[in-house]
């Protein structure tokens, strides 16, 4: 199909932070109609995020640079990205007729339903209805998905992340989350406990606090790891840090870009008598792993 703007389309819109289940399905819908009825399929979204914009005390669950790229991963036809200070006052009318009419020339329209746009998000649902009427154009609104009786949605992963609650974060998002980040030097703390560690500055916002198991993403090559996020109290550390100890790896790669993925959480961060007793409670920790040491996929 055409990326060509006056292709006839059909356009999912959403935030689309932490691209979890719930917009797997925006999205399955939109292939499937544009398969079903020749159109472009397109994703349409916003920078910067509407939530950042309006509340700056919001933390996203992705990176600007992480969403583009998984966006962009999509078997979609195009994926076009707004600028939302351009369009934050415009009516939901004028919205619809002079950007996803005028300009992307939809035809059909699919969206969550609990997507709000527009001047003072006066756009919903059921105003998209009315002017699906007036415009004529088609829309598909989009139930969410439910897991364990309880809807899906960004705001609820978020809340698990802050909790460290990794596991029923990662059903959600039906992938394992991951943060991105710069490797820096450390004080050497885990190298003299006999754990060398990695240390990350990191891009993400959301830091689950605690330690976890965890694959680090290296050069395009995974390992296994281990990965504490916190202050470190038995060192009194007054900032938080991001360290993981992977394993079959012990090479300095300092200001190289890293990726980790979060599977599950092992346990809270605590402050132990003596480096000795955290050395033994970390051997503890990698023994529960119950992971090859040298394994690299």
């Amino acid at each position: 199909m055409s990326d060509n703007l006056q292709s006839r389309s059909v356009i999912a819109i959403g935030n689309f932070d932490g691209f979890h289940l719930g917009h797997k399905k925006i999205i399955e819908i939109l292939n499937s109609i544009s398969e079903e009825k020749g159109l472009c399929s397109t994703v349409l979204t916003f920078v910067p995020n509407p939530k950042i914009f309006f509340n700056k005390e919001l933390n996203l669950i992705n990176t600007d640079k992480q969403k583009e790229k998984m966006l962009k991963s999509l078997k979609v036809d195009r994926v076009l990205f707004l600028n939302f200070k351009e369009i934050f006052q415009l009516s939901d009318e004028v919205f619809v007729d002079e950007y996803l009419i005028k300009r992307f020339n939809m035809e059909y329209m699919v969206i969550g339903e609990n997507f709000r746009f527009g001047k003072d998000r006066e756009g919903n649902p059921d105003s998209l209805k009315k002017l699906s009427l007036k415009f004529g154009f088609n829309i598909k609104i989009v139930e969410p998905e439910i897991l364990y009786g309880t809807r899906i949605s960004s705001s609820l992963i978020r809340e698990r992340l802050f909790k460290g609650e990794v596991k029923d974060a990662n059903k959600m998002l039906g992938t394992e989350y991951y943060i991105d980040g710069i490797v820096i030097k450390g004080k050497k703390i885990g190298r003299e406990l006999g754990f060398p560690t990695i240390n990350i500055k990191p891009d993400n916002q959301i830091l689950p606090e605690g330690v976890f198991k965890t694959k680090v993403k290296i050069d395009n090559r995974i390992f296994d790891s281990i990965t504490n996020i916190g202050f470190r109290p038995t060192f009194y550390g007054q900032e938080k840090r991001v360290e993981s100890h992977v394993f079959g790896f012990d090479k300095i790669i300092y200001n190289k870009k890293v990726r980790i993925f979060f599977e599950k959480k092992i346990r809270n961060e605590v402050k132990f008598d003596s480096e000795k007793s955290l050395a033994k409670q970390i051997e503890k920790d990698i023994r529960s792993l119950k992971v090859d040491k040298h394994r690299v996929f």
